[in-house]
């Protein structure tokens, strides 16, 4: 991977989502925003740089796995520190096939047409994944939503006392229970 591409990869905050890629790639492949950030906090994660793509806009090419072990192969670009997915769809590889591309990719004129590509073509058949490295994003923080919870004024007292005992904030530790009995029902189907 290119070093000045590897460099920034680090450096990358969070993730830029509005109109324009929120929901093309549940409605098109059924991946959503959240199973895209997922793949980069997992791992193995595999990057690859596209410098033939990246003259006016870095590009690059992930391969991840989601929460539920869905593999992902994701196109994004990034923008003002944010990462940005053009386009997301389950991994695919044909049997028998050496990960060494073969094809030229295109030149797209704008992220719709680039995502339209990749909802049709293989990424083995344009994309050298031998050339691809592990990655790790470390100041990267996954999209979060304000909720407003009711709680019995009681379960709130037991949760800060179990939050005090762990010295951790009791917004923090329920979060924590939640993901916990995510995970377990989720393993569990």
């Amino acid at each position: 991977m290119n070093k000045i591409h590897k460099g920034l990869l680090s450096k990358y905050i969070g993730f830029d989502w509005d109109n324009g890629n929120i929901d093309k790639n549940r409605l098109k492949h059924k991946v959503n925003s959240p199973e895209c950030e997922q793949i980069f906090f997992n791992h193995p994660l595999v990057v690859q740089d596209d410098i033939m793509h990246s003259k006016t806009e870095k590009r690059f090419y992930a391969l991840g796995r989601t929460d539920s072990r869905r593999t992902l192969f994701i196109v994004f670009t990034v923008r003002n520190s944010l990462i940005r997915v053009i386009s997301a769809r389950d991994m695919s590889r044909k049997k028998g096939r050496d990960i060494t591309m073969s094809k030229r990719i295109p030149k797209f004129k704008n992220e719709d047409e680039e995502m339209e590509f990749w909802a049709t073509h293989d990424s083995t058949e344009y994309i050298n994944w031998n050339r691809a490295e592990r990655i790790t994003f470390s100041n990267l923080k996954p999209s979060v939503k304000k909720i407003s919870l009711r709680l019995p004024e009681s379960m709130l007292e037991e949760l800060k006392l179990l939050a005090n005992k762990r010295d951790v904030p009791y917004q923090s530790l329920l979060k924590i229970f939640l993901a916990e009995r995510i995970e377990k029902e989720l393993g569990a189907h």
